[in-house]
């Protein structure tokens, strides 16, 4: 395991800087972070979780980490490397299967520990980052404000075996384009902490028959 700075820390920096200069929109982590806003962020993300039955499927878990880069929270998220058998060389939260007896919340946990060194809840200091090379490319970090503009924000489309329609989000940033089932944890979490600021819809369809979220 190897102890590494985030990614391209510098070109971050100038996408900050270059991206975002004429952008009014800041969120304070005083605000984001507050007992308030974390209990309505709870309760809104519960009620955007889909009702899955997982009786006799083996379950994983992710954390989903915000840090702070250049005065600016972001999302925190990992390129998972191309020779793992899951989701290789894709962009992923970090997480993974959960082990026998286990509590999600700690698979979680022992899973971020794992790839990144992340031993405590709290907010995530990018610097201190320990990535394992074996499962992670490399982190990199997204902030807030960047998925707060509608062209960042794009979707495709994907046809379940139930042949339903499902709308997926699509997030493009400087390093990897974040799709798939990490794109739509990343509306869900967007919608519940900054709701007044992120607009995305998503739409699906069933049967012929719109719905919209």
């Amino acid at each position: 395991m190897q102890s590494l700075q985030l990614i391209c820390f510098s070109k971050l920096s100038r996408f900050l800087s270059n991206s975002y200069s004429s952008r009014t929109v800041h969120f304070n982590s005083h605000d984001i972070f507050s007992k308030d806003n974390s209990l309505k962020s709870v309760k809104c993300l519960k009620s955007l979780c889909p009702e899955l039955n997982t009786d006799g499927k083996r379950q994983a878990a992710v954390l989903i980490p915000l840090c702070i880069v250049k005065d600016e929270i972001s999302l925190l998220y990992t390129l998972r490397t191309n020779n793992l058998k899951r989701n290789s060389g894709q962009v992923s939260f970090p997480g993974g299967m959960r082990e026998a007896d286990e509590q999600l919340q700690d698979t979680a946990l022992r899973e971020s520990c794992e790839e990144l060194g992340i031993r405590n809840i709290g907010v995530i200091e990018p610097d201190n980052l320990n990535i394992c090379n074996e499962e992670v490319q490399y982190a990199f970090a997204v902030p807030l404000k960047h998925f707060c503009k509608p062209a960042n924000c794009k979707h495709t489309y994907f046809r379940q075996h139930s042949n339903r329609i499902m709308m997926i989000p699509v997030y493009t940033n400087d390093y990897k384009r974040i799709w798939g089932m990490t794109a739509y944890l990343t509306w869900m979490v967007l919608r519940s902490i900054i709701p007044d600021n992120f607009n995305q819809k998503l739409n699906s369809s069933l049967n012929g028959r719109n719905l919209k979220v």
